[in-house]
């Protein structure tokens, strides 16, 4: 008997697929956005749009932010069974960014032209820009509660539901997108007014949730402003997040400044197309990617640490493979990722399409940092992933990118990512390296997480059986007194573990799916603790009571009851996690 990662591995495949249709919702929502506004308009609307990111990016700043890092911290508590406060985190998330971004709307009707003015420096492109800022900044509180909602139903056992909420939000976008922009005259109004309908839309799917039998979660006003305090943890988990955006902010206005005075407004197309190519890198990437955070605080907050490198590792195969087959589509059919986009210039068509194939080479790298900027937040080491973030965004990108483009031309924006890109991943790996070995970060490796729980004893996956569960009692039993443990205790050990493996045997799974089973034995100074998870139907052990014994043939339950010391139970994941705990008693 020995550990494997057959239940992370079903884990990951359950969540993969809503992780993945989010991003897909989301970024083909950005990328069809772009290509509508380019047909319908021209390739001047897709420079606007451009021009917009800065000042989009600061507003959704807040709702990534909050959303992702209420996420990581609802995930680790969730972990370690503190149902209350992980519910305390959701409503204080839900309260802040609802305040934030209507704050956004008062101002809306002050701030939309100077900023306009700001950031485009032609009367077209300025006539372009200003009804979609103005649309998007009155209505961004629909958008960033969106977002919220979303990361939080992901966590929440509800990952279709989370997705569900980006599908529905672009689906509509791009509906009303294609109506607005093809039988009205709304132009740029109605580019923004369709996605902020979409993202409106979307938050009606809390209603399901709401109702969900599966949410753990539960918002409380009172509770939100009792805990007010726990949003500096939220921001603290989420200042990859807020870096991320900050520095995308500072890039698009520097850059776009940049490329405009110095090669013309006609060069900003290309730069305009290889911006949106990463918006179809993300669509391959970042569902993958995001698995790591849903599951993996989850899983640091069990200590479960062979479950995290298991996790990691088979996201960055899937990615690997992502990212090779996206990079031979740039480099066999550039021509396609200029369609796509509509890009009509003929006299830069040339080299357009040299930007793409070399735009293709940053992508293994840009994952590399994804992976990077993602993981080390789950296990509460954010510092790496903002350091990686603020290199990548920002501090080398733009010096490089103006150093390489005015001394290369335009070509020199993919140059120049890709540059970024490797520095990036490499200064970051050089630097926890140093800090590593001066003892100033846990660990070897870039996982930086021990081989094990210092205070585990055994961790093995069972299949669920009638003859497992003898064996698990056996090993547990020689385990407990092979260190010293009393034979009473540890009889009680390997009773519970008899018990609740032959309860997930007999009635955890429907059907003939196969039921696998983590049990893991760990001490502290004064008790043991026994864990085990299985994915089969949700039952709780802890409200098993003696008159259901005709329903159910657990005797054995009511036993541990009366022989532990405390008996806990939590779905988390869409996984049952049983934790008793016993006294600890040595042999005399």
């Amino acid at each position: 008997m020995k550990r494997n990662d057959y239940l992370i591995k079903r884990k990951f495949n359950s969540y993969l697929v809503p992780g993945i249709l989010m991003v897909i919702a989301m970024q083909l929502g950005n990328i069809v956005d772009s290509i509508l506004v380019s047909m319908f308009i021209d390739i001047d609307g897709l420079t606007a749009i451009s021009l917009s990111m800065p000042a989009l990016c600061f507003m959704q700043m807040f709702g990534f932010t909050i959303g992702v890092g209420g996420a990581i911290t609802i995930s680790v508590k969730l972990g370690k069974r503190q149902i209350k406060e992980a519910s305390g985190v959701f409503s204080v998330c839900v309260i802040a960014v609802t305040a934030v971004s209507l704050l956004f709307t008062v101002l809306s009707f002050l701030i939309t032209k100077p900023l306009t003015m700001f950031l485009a420096s032609t009367p077209e492109l300025q006539t372009l820009l200003e009804p979609y800022l103005f649309i998007f900044i009155c209505f961004i509180p629909a958008l960033n509660v969106c977002l919220v909602l979303a990361n939080m139903m992901t966590v929440d056992n509800n990952p279709k539901l989370g997705a569900a909420a980006f599908v529905v939000a672009n689906a509509v976008n791009l509906i009303l997108d294609y109506i607005f922009l093809a039988y009205t005259d709304m132009g740029m109004t109605g580019a923004a007014l369709s996605s902020i309908i979409g993202f409106a839309s979307g938050i009606l799917l809390v209603i399901p949730y709401a109702l969900s039998k599966k949410r753990m979660l539960s918002f409380s006003i009172r509770e939100g402003f009792r805990q007010i305090k726990t949003i500096g943890a939220v921001i603290k988990a989420g200042i990859p997040q807020a870096t991320y955006f900050i520095m995308t902010i500072l890039k698009y206005y520097i850059l776009n400044a940049f490329i405009q005075n110095t090669l013309g407004a006609d060069n900003m197309s290309i730069y305009a197309v290889c911006l949106n190519s990463v918006n179809i890198v993300r669509l391959c990437i970042e569902g993958v990617i995001g698995v790591v955070q849903t599951i993996g605080g989850v899983l640091y907050g069990e200590k479960d640490y062979y479950g995290i490198r298991r996790l990691v590792r088979r996201t960055v195969i899937f990615t690997c493979v992502a990212v090779a087959m996206l990079m031979a589509v740039f480099l066999i059919w550039p021509q396609l990722i200029l369609t796509i986009f509509s890009f009509n210039k003929p006299d830069l068509y040339d080299e357009a399409m040299l930007s793409v194939r070399l735009f293709s080479f940053s992508f293994g790298f840009y994952a590399a940092n994804r992976v990077v900027q993602v993981y080390y937040p789950t296990i509460l080491k954010a510092k790496l992933s903002t350091i990686d973030t603020m290199l990548d965004g920002f501090v080398l990108l733009v010096p490089v990118s103006m150093l390489i483009i005015g001394t290369i031309g335009v070509l020199g924006v993919s140059i120049a990512t890709i540059v970024t890109e490797a520095l990036t991943f490499t200064a970051v790996c050089v630097y926890r390296i140093i800090q590593q070995k001066r003892g100033k970060l846990p660990q070897k490796g870039f996982l930086m997480i021990p081989e094990k729980d210092r205070e585990n004893l055994m961790d093995l996956t069972v299949k669920g059986s009638d003859e497992q569960a003898v064996e698990v009692s056996k090993k547990l039993i020689e385990c407990c007194t092979g260190i010293g443990i009393s034979s009473d205790k540890a009889k009680t050990i390997g009773i519970a573990a008899e018990e609740l493996t032959t309860n997930i045997a007999h009635y955890g799974y429907k059907g003939n799916k196969p039921s696998y089973i983590d049990i893991s034995l760990s001490k502290t100074d004064d008790k043991l603790i026994l864990r085990m998870r299985d994915d089969g139907v949700p039952f709780d052990p802890t409200v098993y009571s003696a008159d259901e014994s005709e329903e159910y043939l657990l005797g054995g339950i009511s036993l541990i009851k009366s022989i532990a010391d405390k008996m806990t139970y939590t779905r988390v994941l869409n996984m049952n996690n049983t934790v008793i705990e016993v006294a600890f008693e040595a042999a005399k």
